[in-house]
């Protein structure tokens, strides 16, 4: 069930983009105009068409936005994850919530109100670029995921979807899957079935290995990328 309490530390603000640039006493002014709700697994942060005149910021826990189409299948649009924001739509366009957002952890979030965040933008011009530039990173993703479902082999998807998450850095390090199988399949758009073969495929060419539902460690890149390029 659903908490709401006041926020009386600075953590709301410290770990998130749009204000960890600020100096300790402006977040200490910020943190007044602040509350903090938790929500349990499964509760819904907000619905499709809803009015809201709030912005969400992650603190804890990781949220799925999602659509439902005329069958009632849930397609994922993104994952979040603490220091990510959610309901800008009603607060800078004035527009109804374009999706659901639901919590698939027990999930703590800070809420501030459409007047406080304009008032902020205001006094702090740099909190209004950060969240611009935020959401132009988020478009750049939305803009690949869309691009990922428009092309035809599923194998393609998968392999793009892990290269965004392989860091060359730590290149024997294996990839972690910020979500579950079934939520995968809805993201890259297509069946939980489809994705278990699909992967079990690239696994039997010696591309990958599965090492659990979590984990995937990318065994030969070469061979991947050659895969890739040859699709």
């Amino acid at each position: 069930m659903s908490h709401t309490h006041k926020d009386h530390d600075h953590t709301c603000l410290v770990t998130v983009p749009i204000f960890n640039h600020l100096e300790l006493d402006e977040l200490t002014k910020i943190t007044e105009l602040i509350k903090s709700k938790s929500f349990d697994k499964g509760e819904l942060i907000f619905s499709y068409g809803e009015k809201s005149d709030t912005l969400y910021i992650v603190r804890s826990g990781q949220i799925k936005m999602y659509y439902l189409s005329e069958n009632a299948k849930e397609h994922i649009l993104r994952m979040l994850f603490p220091g990510d924001f959610i309901g800008e739509l009603s607060i800078f366009l004035d527009e109804k919530n374009n999706a659901y957002a639901e919590a698939i952890t027990p999930v703590e979030v800070c809420m501030i109100k459409k007047e406080d965040i304009s008032k902020l933008m205001e006094i702090y011009p740099k909190i209004g670029l950060k969240i611009i530039g935020e959401l132009t990173q988020r478009l750049k993703k939305s803009e690949k995921q869309a691009s990922w479902i428009a092309t035809e082999q599923v194998e393609k998807r998968i392999l793009l979807y892990m290269l965004e998450l392989y860091d060359s850095n730590e290149p024997l390090k294996p990839i972690e899957l910020p979500m579950t199988k079934k939520d995968l399949a809805s993201f890259l758009g297509t069946t939980p079935e489809t994705l278990s073969r699909k992967l079990a495929y690239l696994e039997d060419l010696g591309m990958i290995h599965q090492l659990s539902n979590k984990q995937i460690k990318i065994v030969k890149m070469d061979l991947l990328l050659e895969f890739l390029n040859q699709m």
